[in-house]
């Protein structure tokens, strides 16, 4: 979407930039005395490094966060999941959730090799030697309207994650300026309503989705853990694969050097990252949204939408999402549903 920071990055993060990050995060836990760490080996395409990397990685996790509650996993495309890699992450606790964006036929429009040949069907192959082994975390779906919703969902569900994640596709105001633009944005709403119907009438209901999962907990006035919804502040670092504090890898997709703090590992401690004025903007809530978004009565649910969708050249982030008419037409139907189901069991 216009980035092309990666260009003049390092191919593999280092072992002296990977063991520079994992002692700032011990280093701040035993400050403010945490001992619950999520760390996340994202990418690119984060198999791409190799077993022996991969392997040196897993070690000094083990040895600098062992005396911590950690969990590890790796989000992948899953196409070079293989049986050696598995022992591995098996040794070390390592989980594996994986990108797929519903039948190949759906999928291969974007997932693609080099030559042109779609990822779906080796994907499915791929997920069937993953399956059993404990360590399949779930699948992460980028939501195409133009996909029967349903007919993708029971396929996604069909090999049994334990989660799934629909995301929508990066946009915002600067980008989805025409009628019809707009008018696509807007089906996703309807496009998640046929699914939750689908789902919470009972199909396979011990998956969760963890989109509809947070609207509910926040319905129901408890706090989400979702970083596009709701009101809580922030709790994820990025760190660049040269050992740059970065924002959330998605605000490449605003606009080139968005993600960017000009903070790093070796000069800057994790409070110092708190004080960056782009971070301070993450952490605060209500008061950092747009005034319609601070008056709309679902604001503690959506959160005025996922940061990055926000932008506009004309105001910044001072909007709200370019999704929002589709986060209304969900929110509110997933209310609609639960409160008339509470209604029928009173009576």
């Amino acid at each position: 979407m216009g980035d092309s920071s990666w260009k003049k990055m390092p191919k593999v993060m280092s072992d002296e930039v990977f063991t520079k990050i994992l002692l700032r995060i011990k280093e701040h836990c035993e400050i403010h005395q945490f001992n619950n760490i999520s760390l996340s080996l994202h990418g690119g395409e984060p198999l791409l490094v190799g077993h022996q990397t991969m392997s040196s990685y897993a070690e000094l996790i083990d040895q600098y966060l062992g005396i911590f509650q950690v969990s590890t996993g790796i989000q992948t495309n899953g196409l070079l999941i293989d049986r050696e890699y598995l022992k591995l992450f098996q040794q070390h606790g390592i989980t594996l959730g994986v990108s797929l964006d519903g039948l190949p036929k759906n999928n291969d429009i974007f997932r693609y090799y080099h030559n042109g040949k779609g990822s779906g069907h080796d994907v499915e192959n791929k997920l069937v030697l993953l399956n059993g082994t404990g360590l399949f975390a779930g699948i992460l779906s980028v939501i195409n309207v133009d996909a029967e919703p349903v007919e993708n969902w029971r396929y996604l569900a069909s090999f049994d994650p334990p989660v799934i994640d629909f995301l929508f596709p990066h946009a915002h105001w600067s980008n989805t300026k025409t009628s019809e633009q707009l008018d696509r944005i807007a089906r996703h709403g309807d496009w998640l309503c046929a699914i939750f119907d689908d789902w919470y009438g009972g199909h396979h209901q011990d998956i969760r989705i963890r989109f509809f999962e947070e609207i509910l907990y926040r319905l129901f006035g408890h706090p989400g853990s979702l970083e596009s919804l709701g009101l809580e502040e922030v709790t994820l670092v990025t760190v660049g694969v040269n050992g740059d504090y970065e924002q959330v890898d998605t605000m490449k997709s605003v606009f080139p050097g968005a993600h960017t703090t000009s903070l790093n590992v070796f000069d800057h401690t994790l409070d110092d990252l708190l004080t960056h004025q782009n971070v301070i903007a993450r952490q605060s809530g209500i008061s950092g949204l747009s005034d319609q978004c601070k008056q709309c009565e679902v604001v503690s649910i959506c959160g005025g939408g996922y940061y990055p969708h926000r932008y506009s050249e004309e105001n910044y982030f001072n909007n709200p999402s370019v999704y929002c008419a589709a986060l209304m037409k969900i929110i509110s139907h997933i209310n609609q549903r639960v409160k008339e189901d509470l209604q029928t069991k009173k009576t």
